[in-house]
This record gives C-alpha cells, structure tokens and sequence, in this order.
C-alpha cells in the first residue's frame, strides 16, 4: 500500500486557527508600538526644532520667533508678519488624529539674540488619547512629561 504524502484538512484548520490567533494578538501590540514611536519621533522633532530656533538666534544675532499652526513649526524673524518673512517651517505630523499647539499663555515663542527665551511656554503634543507637553524654560531648556489628551 502506498502513502499518501500531504496534510488534512484538520491539520490545516488548526495551523491556520494558530495563526490567526498570533495575528489577534500581535497586531494590538504593534499598534500600540508605532503610536508610540509616533510619539516619540514628534517629542524629538519638538525639541530639536527648539534647539534649532536658539542656535539660529544666537548665530545671527537676532530674534527669531516660533509660531505654530496646522501642526505646523514656522520660524520667522518678526511675530507681526509671519507670512513675509518665515526662514524655516517644519512639518511635525500630517496625522489627522495628532495636534500640535502651544497650552499655556502666548501665540509664539521669541528667542533671544542671545538664546534666551523672552517667554516660556508649553507646546502641547497630542495624537489621539497620548500626549506630551513640552515645557519651554527661558534658557532654552527643556521639560517633557507625558499626558492624556482629551
């Protein structure tokens, strides 16, 4: 008599039920994961575009003004007429589900021509229910703490 070589079809349920479990467990995790690399990258952006706007201001020895809108960063050498005179404008998420703004008082930050800030701030990081705020000490530096967002 000769063997048949092959799988069943219960054998082939079974694998696939198994993998169909490993995926229902997985992909959450791995939606959690790029929510928080997402995060993170945004928080990094943030801070490295702060950084930016104190070199610049100091390099050149003038004052230079962080504004935000539509998630967007935008560097500019006069508050009053952004529009005309933006040097630099960073994109920080295209996410519909993320939002960028500064929480406390003030529409923007005023570097120092020496790399001071002229006002502290909080800018408000959101992408969905997770957040951070950054706030924004007069000497440039940073504190970052993670939030909940509405």
């Amino acid at each position: 008599m000769h063997k048949q070589a092959g799988f069943t079809l219960i054998e082939l349920l079974i694998a696939v039920a198994i993998v169909a479990i490993l995926i229902g467990i997985g992909v959450p995790s791995y939606q959690s994961t790029i929510r928080s690399n997402n995060l993170d990258n945004a928080n990094k952006l943030i801070t490295s575009a702060l950084s930016y706007g104190r070199t610049t201001a100091m390099a050149y020895n003038k004052s230079l003004f962080l504004t935000i809108s539509d998630n967007m960063l935008t560097f500019s050498t006069d508050a009053a007429s952004i529009a005309s005179t933006t040097t630099n404008a960073l994109s920080v998420s295209d996410d519909n589900n993320a939002s960028v703004d500064f929480n406390t008082q003030g529409s923007h930050l005023e570097f120092n021509r020496n790399g001071t800030l002229a006002n502290t701030n909080t800018i408000r990081y959101c992408q969905g229910a997770a957040g951070v705020d950054i706030t924004v000490l007069s000497n440039g530096s940073t504190n970052t703490t993670a939030i909940s967002c509405p």
